[in-house]
């Protein structure tokens, strides 16, 4: 009775954690819910399951290490900030990085196995993108409608996320199903093949019309850099030469797009605010002023800088960040912060088992990518990193290819 009680306590704990990687897609409110099943699922398991019985000294353990540091700069910087005006706001967004680190310590139960999550980030990618058309917008409307992208942005931004988050979720999914091919292709059977062509069909479609500059390119990059993957394993100067090309397809495709025009590009207002925390950068680069300081010096230096067309851009925000993870963090923490960023950003490709390396390249240089326009492991992006880690280095082998191997 006992062995199926703590059975069905891990698969409480699995399903949670599945439930939260399909909400993150959605606006934060919708994962808020799913993290808080997956955190006291995993309390009541921790107990049970005596967890800190089992740590043993490992890279990964030194990594999350790392990761439970770079969240108690804020604490650490407290003491000696001015104010506390944003700080419970600013720690409260980063608390997922805490907790994954804490996870990635002491470990997840034996149910988490990669095949699940790669398979749930596409079908939820695929449901949400068909939702939208069919039931949301009317296939016909869609079909008919000349100005479709303009129509699925609208409908998206109402009913499931922004393109920031939803852009990156469904390029996460493309990863997805090279990887499953990848691993497995030999013993997937034709009709799942099918399907998984179609789904990616469906996301990178998705992709190309939605709103976000970023995130069509990003999908351009993962496209062209899994192809050259896959063909430099097999014959190496054909996979140079298709290298040498690349760029040029890259930005051949990309200057077709209309956000990716010359006057849109210089009308963007991250260049302004990317400005804004340059100059708070420059007052103190190595030390930073810890989270909240570094906030209000940058309200400070955005409302000098911003022109009357920014003011009435964002009348509405009363938090607004640099959206630039690396500013940020340098703003907060200087040059120390940085390095401590950059090293959580790269260090998973290193000790990754070796079948998942290259999984590891994709996810965390989509990761890097992503900061340069948006927070990410501080904001609403961090549940996502804490999951992509658990796919990297700690959700069990269940592919063909990682048995074989």
């Amino acid at each position: 009775m006992k062995s199926k009680a703590i059975t069905a306590l891990h698969y409480l704990n699995l399903v949670s954690f599945i439930l939260l990687l399909s909400s993150t897609i959605f606006y934060f409110h919708v994962q808020k819910i799913f993290f808080i099943l997956f955190v006291l699922s995993y309390f009541v398991e921790f107990f049970v399951d005596k967890k800190w019985m089992n740590i043993k000294t490992s890279k990964n353990k030194i990594y999350f290490l790392l990761m439970i540091l770079f969240f108690l700069l804020a604490l650490i910087y407290y003491p000696f900030e001015s104010s506390t005006k944003y700080f419970s706001i600013l720690v409260v967004k980063r608390l997922s990085i805490l907790g994954f680190g804490l996870i990635g310590i002491f470990g997840l139960n034996t149910k988490f196995r990669i095949s699940l999550f790669l398979n749930t980030f596409i079908i939820t990618s695929v449901s949400i993108v068909l939702y939208l058309i069919i039931f949301q917008i009317g296939l016909l409307e869609f079909i008919h409608n000349p100005d479709r992208a303009q129509l699925f942005t609208n409908v998206r931004d109402l009913k499931i996320n922004l393109h920031m988050m939803f852009n990156f979720y469904l390029n996460t999914s493309i990863i997805a199903i090279w990887y499953i091919f990848s691993s497995s292709w030999k013993s997937i059977k034709l009709s799942k093949k099918v399907l998984y062509f179609l789904a990616f069909g469906i996301i990178f479609f998705a992709l190309s019309i939605t709103e976000g500059r970023s995130g069509f390119l990003a999908s351009l990059l993962i496209i062209a850099g899994i192809l050259f993957w896959e063909i430099w394993k097999r014959k190496k100067i054909i996979g140079f030469i298709i290298g040498i090309l690349i760029p040029f397809v890259i930005f051949g495709i990309a200057s077709q797009k209309k956000r990716m025009s010359e006057p849109m590009l210089k009308s963007e207002p991250r260049i302004f605010l990317w400005k804004a925390a340059l100059e708070v950068v420059k007052q103190s680069p190595v030390f930073g002023y810890g989270i909240n300081d570094a906030q209000e010096k940058f309200d400070s230096s955005r409302t000098k800088l911003q022109t009357p067309e920014f003011k009435e851009y964002w009348k509405e925000s009363r938090l607004l960040d640099c959206h630039d993870q690396y500013l940020q963090t340098t703003m907060e923490f200087g040059i120390v912060g940085l390095i401590i960023l950059l090293f959580i950003y790269i260090y998973p490709i290193f000790i990754a088992v070796k079948q998942r390396k290259f999984l590891a390249f994709l996810l965390m240089s989509l990761c890097a990518y992503q900061s340069l326009f948006d927070m990410f492991i501080t904001g609403n992006f961090s549940a996502m990193f804490g999951i992509l880690l658990v796919i990297i280095l700690l959700a069990k082998n269940d592919l063909v290819f990682e048995q074989i191997e």
